[in-house]
């Protein structure tokens, strides 16, 4: 809280785990907590991985990193990706003075992320 107060940003993956890409989990409210504390807004964004195929971007999981993954397998099989597209969307902040606890802003920001990207299909 102390280094949001301070004006820094500060990035969070609130799944707290990977997933496959076709789903996700929901967000774990102690990591929207410092957000409360220093009374600063959250801002979501959406990530999607697509790829080409001609002038069509289709979804795909290739980017997962999940199960008995090692990373350096992941990024292998990233950078052997051809057409592979990172399609980021940066969603409304959201106020913390909207939300009375941590639960109620997970909730809030899992909702945004995930109409956000189903905007985007």
């Amino acid at each position: 809280a102390a280094a949001l107060r301070a004006g820094s940003t500060v990035v969070v993956f609130p799944e707290g785990s990977t997933w496959c890409g076709t789903e996700a989990g929901m967000f774990r409210p102690a990591l929207f907590q410092a957000a409360l504390d220093a009374g600063v807004p959250v801002r979501p964004v959406a990530v999607r991985y697509l790829t080409r195929h001609g002038a069509a971007l289709h979804p795909t999981t290739v980017a997962a990193f999940v199960g008995e993954d090692t990373l350096f397998a992941s990024l292998r099989r990233v950078t052997a990706a051809r057409g592979l597209v990172a399609e980021v969307t940066v969603l409304p902040p959201l106020s913390v003075r909207d939300h009375t606890c941590r639960r109620a802003l997970a909730r809030a920001a899992h909702g945004s992320v995930m109409t956000g990207a189903a905007d985007n299909r």
